[in-house]
């Protein structure tokens, strides 16, 4: 078509050709009625031909015309004459991203910020309801200015899902195909989210992650194999740069970053990350990874963990140690994969790992310390002694990390890390044993805890650590098992006075903010979360009992990114997807909501199967089931909870929520009414749980609502 240089079609005169490609071929033309530059792309004639694929490009390219952001090229026509169809877009005085990048030289922080732009343009097609679906390096314009713009909204969604086997496609855009494009599946936004993950690897490293020198090649490649990390490629490239590149490029979408705008906030997390390292090199990343239990006697895993998160409460004193939480390295209990992944997955340079040998009161502790970067052990030792001897061990230990890490101290950091809990050996054993049943979601084993952090505090009554885990199991005694005021009341007081020994304990804070929610106090809620956060910014309790707040006080975007953050610091914690899933639809974002169902029926095996006898999980398993139209499984699961936990008032409530999202309004009804009955009261949250609407005009539950 460059016959059409010097050509004047309808009122736009061809200048030059600036481009071609699989999708049609681009031209500099001046719009005469308008007197500006404008760059127009003419639709290929194999679709241009086609009634059906002409109409769709039309509905497409209108509404790609409606978007408006300073990241995306603007559409100012959509145009026909004879037998050609073309988009007339603003003209970018510029070079296309590929160029950019073969030419070499891009700083690393260039290239997060052109990522960003890139992803704030997809932000609004995506809110849109619009899928680019051909994000590559040379549908990007860098203009001379700096301004960043993605180009073919509009087109790119004309090849739809079976790009690899149309007229014109090509190497390149093959190689930015997700996983999903290129086996011919149905695609969504995570698409794009997969292509910029491409791009966003070509601009850090100057490669793509797969080659291959045909087509079916690249598809096998992006469907079977794995990249390399960037860093793998340019050792200047962070750990936590890799980690939001491979998140990009997970071959499940739903373990992908679930929006875009997901995506943004973790990179621009990174690149704070970087400017603070930057301006201050002293912050060390680490990781301390489960103590493996080597004891003859495997119960003994209560005591391995707890050094493990003594470990961590020590190191995160520091101001220039950054600890990952330990909800976060409790993942690789029972597992060990590659130095790298370790460091990728938490995003750290280093991590501690040990193994614990206890044999009645006698001590084998190993450590060792491992720099991710060089995969180099810089320290290791091994401490042998009796459980009295078990505080100067971890003192030991504590210093020696920081002198290896190189870790200047303050004076105050010096007491802090010398700071004894407790000074009772067997007292410090108990509470580590309690700590052992806290999460395990079971009534009786909740019991046991408090009996020992009792006997805890029985052995040294100023113990503070102790008070605050027997506040803590209070608070979810009441949140889980039984509604009685008495828990609310112990807590408050074993919350209290773990304050007043020690009023740095970010546990005690939350166990009063838990109690203070469900007292219906929340100003007092509100301040007691907040100043658990603030001492401890990886308390996810805190975090979710926010987000409830927000949620009974109808602020849904700010629920939201709570119990985002909550599930970011402990993905196993399933009640913040339930009420992440609701807050969504209040917002009446149908898109998130499934999102979210999709992500607990991944979620929820998993976490089963480690706690098979959580009788709420099931149940909560039984809705998600109930909700995709898996009825079967959902009255099975269903079963299984009302067997290990049938008179529940909370679970009762659970079970009315489950019988009325399966239609059976007279049995939801009844297990409500029970469930109040039996002293759940929680009439707000009743008003607000969408779980309830079908029930909703019922007459009993009107009257059951009467006055509330």
């Amino acid at each position: 078509m460059s016959d059409l240089v010097g050509q004047t079609i309808l009122h736009y005169k061809i200048i030059e050709q600036v481009g071609q490609g699989g999708m049609g071929v681009v031209y500099k033309a001046k719009d005469t009625k308008l007197n500006r530059n404008v760059a127009i792309k003419f639709l290929p004639h194999h679709i241009a031909a086609n009634a059906d694929d002409r109409e769709r490009f039309k509905v497409e390219a209108r509404a790609a015309a409606a978007l408006n952001h300073p990241n995306i090229s603007t559409i100012h026509a959509i145009e026909e004459s004879d037998k050609d169809v073309f988009i007339v877009m603003e003209f970018i005085d510029g070079m296309e991203l590929k160029q950019k990048i073969e030419d070499g030289n891009i700083k690393l922080t260039d290239a997060i910020d052109i990522t960003i732009k890139i992803a704030e343009g997809l932000k609004t097609a995506h809110i849109k309801g619009i899928i680019h679906r051909d994000i590559k390096s040379s549908n990007i314009m860098v203009a001379n200015d700096g301004a960043v713009k993605i180009m073919d909204f509009g087109l790119a969604k004309v090849t739809g899902s079976n790009m690899l086997t149309k007229a014109g496609a090509t190497l390149g855009t093959a190689a930015y195909m997700s996983p999903e494009q290129a086996s011919g599946q149905n695609v969504d936004h995570r698409s794009d989210i997969w292509s910029l993950g491409i791009l966003f690897y070509e601009l850090l490293t100057g490669e793509l992650p797969f080659k291959a020198d045909y087509d079916a090649a690249w598809a096998y490649l992006v469907m079977n194999e794995n990249p390399l990390p960037p860093s793998e490629l340019d050792r200047k490239i962070p750990a936590q740069i890799d980690a939001v590149v491979l998140k990009m490029l997970e071959k499940d979408r739903t373990k992908r970053y679930a929006t875009v705008e997901d995506f943004i906030v973790s990179l621009n997390d990174a690149k704070g990350g970087l400017q603070t390292s930057g301006k201050q090199n002293k912050t060390k990343a680490i990781a301390v990874l489960p103590f493996n239990n080597i004891s003859p006697d495997q119960e003994s895993d209560y005591f391995s963990d707890g050094l493990a998160e003594e470990l961590i409460m020590n190191l995160s004193r520091l101001k220039d140690m950054r600890v990952v939480p330990k909800t976060a390295s409790m993942q690789y209990k029972g597992s060990k994969p590659g130095i790298k992944t370790i460091g990728r997955e938490l995003g750290v340079r280093y991590y501690i790992e040990g193994s614990v040998r206890k044999f009645k009161d006698n001590l084998r502790i190993t450590a060792q310390l491992i720099d991710v970067e060089t995969e180099t052990q810089l320290w290791a030792e091994t401490y042998k002694g009796n459980l009295a001897d078990i505080f100067d061990i971890q003192e030991q230990v504590s210093k020696q990390i920081v002198d290896a890490l190189m870790v200047k101290l303050t004076p105050n950091e010096k007491v802090e890390l010398t700071k004894r809990p407790t000074t009772n050996h067997e007292a410090y054993d108990c509470n580590l044993r309690a700590r052992g049943f806290l999460y395990q979601f079971n009534k009786n084993k909740l019991k046991i805890a408090i009996q020992l952090f009792e006997k805890a505090i029985e052995l040294d009554q100023e113990y503070a650590n102790a008070y605050a885990g027997l506040g803590e199991a209070y608070a979810n005694l009441y949140q889980l098992f039984e509604k009685k005021e008495m828990w609310l009341e112990k807590s408050i007081e074993a919350s209290s006075k773990a304050l007043m020994y020690d009023s740095s304990l970010s546990e005690a804070y939350a166990a009063l903010g838990l109690c203070y929610f469900n007292k219906n106090m929340s100003e007092e809620a509100l301040k007691a979360s907040k100043k658990a956060i603030d001492l401890d910014p990886s308390d996810f309790v805190a975090y979710w009992i926010l987000g409830r707040i927000y949620y009974i006080t109808d602020k849904y975007s700010d629920a939201v990114e709570l119990f985002k953050k909550v599930i970011e610091l402990n993905p196993e914690f399933y009640s913040a997807y339930v009420d992440l899933r609701m807050t969504y639809e209040k917002l009446g974002d149908k898109v998130k909501q499934q999102e979210m169902i999709s992500l607990q029926l991944k979620m929820f095996p998993q976490y089963l199967f480690k706690q098979p006898d959580d009788a709420r999980a099931h149940l909560f398993f039984a809705q998600v089931l109930a909700e995709s139209g898996r009825a079967k499984e959902a009255k099975s699961e269903a079963a299984t909870a009302m067997e290990l936990n049938p008179n529940d008032p909370l679970m009762l409530y659970n079970f009315a929520c489950f019988y009325s999202q399966m239609g059976e309004n007279q049995l939801a009804i009844e297990a409500l009414k029970n469930s109040v009955k039996a002293g759940h009261e929680d009439y707000e949250w009743f008003k607000r749980d969408s779980d309830l609407d079908p029930i909703r005009n019922e007459p009993e539950f009107i009257k059951l609502m009467e006055g509330k």
